[in-house]
């Protein structure tokens, strides 16, 4: 009789640690998920408020930069994407305070969308990143200009690194933000042929941008 007794022990021990430790490994598995960083873009529209960007006419850089913007966050909403705006109004802020809003959500990637403008006829789109771009920052790069070539621009002026007038330097927004970063001139304030190409293929662009960012992300999380 003891000896039943003590098997139905031994049982009920052997029962109550695999219960135990089922519960320690689905609390395990909660806790290392809450560990684990969100994947989020932070979407700059350049320039806002006071600070117009470039002008053509009575067309305003920030406008553009806005409207665009704006589309480029529903296409990665509409994939499931956590996206983070440093502005969605006609709001100044200062290049500081745009890399704050990223660090401090801590964002996967950080995009900033501007129009070029020149006084001696350029045309066409072009990406700007650190002059010592991380691997993902070039792909980042090449994934968007890529798209946007199949979505209708004038002419594909590639991949950049530093700064315009500093091959030494670099963007603002580039330099300070704590994660992988883009600057995209999406074509030329100043160019008729840019702009009637932003306006009617504007949603295109926003598609284009949200796939190259998506492929970038893809590309991260596979690694």
């Amino acid at each position: 009789m003891r000896t039943r007794y003590n098997k139905r022990f031994l049982w009920l021990l052997l029962a109550a640690a695999v219960s135990i430790g089922c519960i320690l490994l689905t609390v395990g598995i909660v806790y290392t998920e809450s560990l684990r960083p969100e994947i989020s873009v932070c979407l700059d529209a350049g320039h806002g408020g006071e600070d117009c960007g470039a002008t053509y006419g009575e067309r305003l850089e920030k406008d553009d930069n806005l409207r665009l913007t704006l589309l480029v966050r529903d296409k990665l909403e509409a994939n499931g994407i956590k996206v983070y705006l440093t502005r969605e109004d006609d709001t100044y802020l200062t290049l500081a305070e745009r890399c704050k809003i990223a660090n401090r959500k801590h964002c996967t990637l950080f995009v900033a969308l501007h129009r070029n403008s020149s006084e001696s006829g350029g045309a066409g789109v072009e990406m700007w990143v650190k002059n010592t771009p991380s691997d993902t920052e070039w792909a980042l790069a090449e994934n968007m200009l890529s798209a946007l070539e199949d979505a209708g621009i004038s002419k594909a002026r590639g991949v950049k690194s530093g700064y315009a007038k500093n091959a030494d330097g670099n963007y603002y927004v580039n330099a300070h933000t704590d994660m992988d970063s883009c600057l995209a001139e999406i074509g030329f304030i100043t160019s008729d042929k840019d702009n009637t190409l932003f306006d009617e293929n504007l949603d295109a662009y926003a598609t284009a941008i949200a796939k190259g960012i998506i492929e970038t992300l893809d590309s991260m999380t596979e690694e």
